[in-house]
């Protein structure tokens, strides 16, 4: 096939097209410039795939009504956005056209493009948020439906300084906010004080990923309260009005790496009203749920080490 229209304009110069069940096209990739006609202006999808950067993907996709779904641009390109103007390279919608995901980068990680490299490319950001204003690289902004921020995903050589609930805080991977703008999670870059219904815990995950900064080990609730956080160094100690005591605290397992190395598997302490709910990544006397205030909680901090050699650990 040699072209097909679109509501945004006739597309040529397609090499490889899908389809839906009813015939409508799903996704296209091209090998000819197409200029598209869109509510953000003219946007040309990727038609050169030669670049070492180059990720093998569709220049562009649709929903089943004809909108645009994805669309991965030939260059880095200006888009006007609910917050202003932001550079993308990859923009990815809702049905209704709004903006969902915007990508300033989307080059291929491979052995010949490093994450260095990509990370030099990037340029620094200004966005106005409820917890301050960033001027910061990221990797991407994602929004709700009415255009305000969802999340933001920074790169993970970044810390970056916010105001939440708490004070101000060094996050890292990523934020999250409620539609209204107000926090809803953070990624602490160092562990970090965290003042709970319990007392205060250091939180910290060890096994935070980065992939995206959607979700994240603090989450307050819509008023600020600290619904749950992970902590890689606290213990709690529960101790119940006749004296009897339960502990829980992050675990040790052989690292997947390298098995002189053990790895943490840090807590998950979630707060539910008037209690308290503990949970780990290995099955451990886990979940464990308390009323708050039919329990002493003690907590004890350990200096945090990312891992430790096998001949220092007596195991879990």
């Amino acid at each position: 096939m040699e072209s097909i229209n679109t509501k945004y304009g006739v597309l040529k110069g397609l090499n490889y097209v899908k389809y839906y069940a009813d015939g409508a096209m799903k996704e296209c990739t091209l090998d000819k410039l197409n200029k598209l006609e869109t509510p953000y202006g003219l946007l040309i999808p990727k038609y050169e795939y030669g670049e070492e950067r180059s990720k093998h993907i569709p220049s562009v996709a649709f929903y089943n009504n004809g909108n645009l779904k994805k669309i991965y641009l030939e260059k880095q390109t200006d888009v006007n956005t609910s917050i202003g103007i932001l550079p993308a390279e990859f923009i990815t919608f809702y049905e209704d056209e709004s903006i969902k995901r915007i990508f300033p980068l989307n080059g291929k990680i491979t052995g010949y493009w490093s994450e260095k490299d990509e990370y030099n490319l990037a340029e620094e950001i200004e966005i106005d948020i409820s917890t301050g204003k960033l001027k910061e690289k990221i990797i991407s902004v994602y929004f709700y439906k009415s255009g305000n921020i969802k999340s933001i995903t920074f790169w993970s050589k970044n810390d970056i300084k916010i105001n939440s609930p708490l004070g101000d805080v060094f996050v890292r991977i990523g934020v999250s906010f409620y539609e209204d703008g107000k926090l809803k999670s953070f990624e602490p870059a160092k562990p970090t004080a965290i003042s709970t219904e319990i007392g205060t815990i250091m939180a910290y995950d060890t096994q935070a990923m980065g992939i995206h900064g959607d979700s994240n080990s603090v989450k307050f609730s819509n008023t600020g309260r600290v619904q749950s956080l992970i902590t890689s160094t606290d213990s709690i100690e529960v101790i119940s009005k006749k004296g009897e005591k339960s502990l829980y605290e992050p675990l040790l397992k052989s690292s997947v790496i390298d098995e002189n190395f053990m790895e943490i598997v840090p807590l998950n302490i979630e707060f539910h009203e008037y209690k308290v709910k503990f949970s780990s990544g290995i099955h451990h006397r886990f979940p464990a749920e308390y009323i708050i205030n039919q329990y002493n909680f003690h907590i004890k901090s350990s200096p945090f080490e990312e891992s430790s050699p096998c001949s220092s650990c007596t195991g879990y």
